[in-house]
Parts: structure tokens; sequence; C-alpha cells
């Protein structure tokens, strides 16, 4: 019996990327050039296998790949212990070396009376260890005189970080001219965009944005076509359902691909009223996360998310809002706030949303997707 071959709870491999070609050779070219990078994407838009694609390719040219994800810190001593993490993550020639340079960038203390050292727990000049780890690149440049490509996955959490890190961390990467290629990821756009475009943070156009868009129609029909028909499904009859509900979101197309693959029998071919079944069982899996994130949302910014799902084209128009009770100038602020955080975007004149089964479920009146 064939094994479901859509993939939509952890990051792909990289042969697996659909339609991100150009996405990653900009990426690689820009890091090979010495630039650093930025990339900023909603959650589960498939930046993390963008970047693992990414490292397979800058490798494939010799530059040495170092994947660093601050996602929750909350200090500076979580920082290290990640960035420390990922450089015992490297495989290779480095590997050993890299283990013992760790070591000596750990302050040592003495039991007192014993004269046995051991590595400590406390606060030990901590600013100094992370300059020291965020500096490995020069090190690792001067053994190898390879330049490294440094990947930062949720950076904008070293806004959340007490102290905040970005100055400290600018202050020793503005020097690695020759030795080290940055590459910044995030998932709030808003943050990234206080990182990289507000003049008073010390990161302010220090890298090129690269934009990762919805998948494109055409890609991601091929991918799931040829994925059914190699395991003896059928999906052309429903494969416009799954375009027009999916919106070119990476997670999402899979999510529904999964279901209706495993909805639809052998040498079947899915049709409606699989669709509908398939629809069914997304949304078992998503409900709980839906209503969660619609409880984290403040009551006006519900109000402009029922007026987005009503009105794309014109959320905030006096015939949209008034039935909502939702006056202009609140619904603007709470507008904003949702772009900030990544959950609404500008398409042209039409806002629509980041995950299109939040804008079905809002639209269905919370109570389903179909």
């Amino acid at each position: 019996m064939a094994a479901n071959p859509f993939v939509y709870s952890r990051p792909v491999e990289p042969e697996e990327l659909i339609d991100r070609e150009a996405e990653a050779a900009r990426l690689v070219e820009l890091a090979e050039g010495g630039h650093h990078s930025r990339l900023s994407a909603p959650r589960r838009y498939g930046k993390t296998s963008l970047l693992g694609k990414v490292r397979v390719d800058a490798e494939g040219i010799g530059m040495t790949s170092v994947y660093v994800n601050f996602y929750g810190i909350l200090s500076a001593e979580d920082a290290i212990q990640r960035i420390e993490r990922g450089y015992r993550g490297l495989r290779g020639p480095l590997t050993n070396w890299l283990a013992g340079v760790l070591r000596t960038l750990r302050p040592k203390a003495s039991l007192p009376g014993t004269g046995v050292s051991i590595e400590p727990t406390l606060d030990i000049p901590t600013g100094q260890q992370l300059t020291a780890l965020l500096d490995l690149p020069v090190r690792m440049f001067k053994r190898t005189g390879q330049r490294v490509l440094v990947i930062y996955d949720e950076f904008q959490t070293v806004l959340q970080a007490r102290p905040q890190l970005d100055g400290v961390m600018r202050s020793v990467i503005e020097q690695h001219t020759k030795e080290a290629s940055y590459v910044f990821a995030g998932s709030h756009p808003g943050m990234m965009h206080t990182l990289f475009e507000d003049r008073e943070r010390p990161f302010y156009g220090q890298a090129r944005p690269v934009p990762l868009t919805p998948l494109r129609d055409d890609d991601l029909a091929d991918y799931v076509g040829r994925r059914f028909s190699e395991t003896g499904r059928k999906v052309d009859e429903a494969l416009d359902l799954l375009l027009d509900l999916a919106a070119g979101h990476p997670q999402r197309a899979m999510l529904i691909a999964h279901y209706l693959w495993e909805h639809t029998a052998p040498r079947e071919t899915a049709d409606e009223t699989t669709f509908a079944a398939a629809i069914e069982a997304v949304h078992d899996e998503v409900a709980d996360q839906l209503t969660s994130l619609w409880g984290g949302f403040d009551d006006s910014e519900r109000r402009v998310i029922a007026a987005v799902a009503a009105n794309p084209a014109g959320p905030l128009r006096k015939e949209t809002i008034e039935p909502l009770g939702l006056p202009r100038a609140t619904g603007r602020d709470a507008l904003a706030r949702l772009e900030r955080a990544g959950h609404l975007l500008t398409d042209g004149e039409v806002i629509r949303f980041t995950d299109p089964l939040l804008g079905r479920w809002v639209a269905n009146g919370r109570q389903g997707l179909i």
C-alpha cells in the first residue's frame, strides 16, 4: 500500500520544495557575493524548508553553513545556548575542532578546596561569551579559508530578549566583511520591519530583502497531480477546489492534499464529494488551532477579521463596518496590527488572509470550512 506522499507537519527535504528555486538561488547568490539578506515569511510558509535548501546549495559551492533558531529566546543566556547548539550541529571536518573551541568558550570555576574544575551555571561574563560565539565565523574562516553562511532563523525574537540583543550582534557581525554572510529569517513581519527598516535600530539597512510569496498555482498543481498519479490516484476533478482554498499557502496546500489523498481510493479520481470529506477532516485537525487563534485577538481585531472575510476589497467601507459596530479609526488601527503580526496582508487593492483556512472559517461563521 502506497504511503501518503504529502508532508505538512514538518519541513520537507530540499528536493521536495515547490516553486522556491528563484528564492533559494537569490539567497545563495547574495551570500556568495558577501551580502547579508533577510527572509520574512508567515509561519508555516515553508521558510525553514527553503533555508534547508539554501544550506545544501551553499555547501555545494564550498561554503560552510550554520543554522541557529532563536525561537522563544528571552535572554542573552538563551541566545548563547542556541548559537552553541547551532555550531554543535555541524557535521564534517570541523566537527571535532569546533567541539574543542566551544569548550574553551565556557568559563571554568573550581569547587572550593578540591581543585576540581566545573562548568558553572551562573552568570559569568555573559557578554564576553556571546561575543566570542558570534565571532566564531572568523575562527572558522582562518582555519578553512571558506566564507561561512550563518542563518539566524526567527531572528525577530532578539527584540524580545532582555536586554535586546540586536545592538551587540550588529557590533560583531559588521566586522565579518570577508569571513561570513548572514541570512536573517523571521516569521513576524512587523518585528522584522522594525529590525531592518527602523532608522533607530542597529540593523537598519543591513540586509537585502528576499520576499517569500504564495506558491504559484501551476507549480502547485503539477506537484499535487504528479504525487497522486505516482501513487495510483487521480486528482483532476478536485484540483481546482484545492487550489482555490489553499490560495498558494504551502503548508495548507499540503494539509489539504494529504487528506484529499487519504479520501481517494486507489485507482479512483477525487471529486467534489471526496473533497468535501477531506475538508471535514482538515477542519477536525485545525479547529482547535483556529479557535485558539480567534480567542487571542482583541474585540476590534475580531471585527476587522470578520470585515475582511465579508469584503476583502473594502473591509473598512461604511457598509461593511457599520453592521459590525466598528468605528473606522478603530478598524484602521486593528488592521495595521493584524498586518504587522502577519495575519493579514495587502495584495494590490485587496486585503487577504495569510492563512486561507482562517479566512474560510471566519466567513463560515466559525462553524467549519465548508
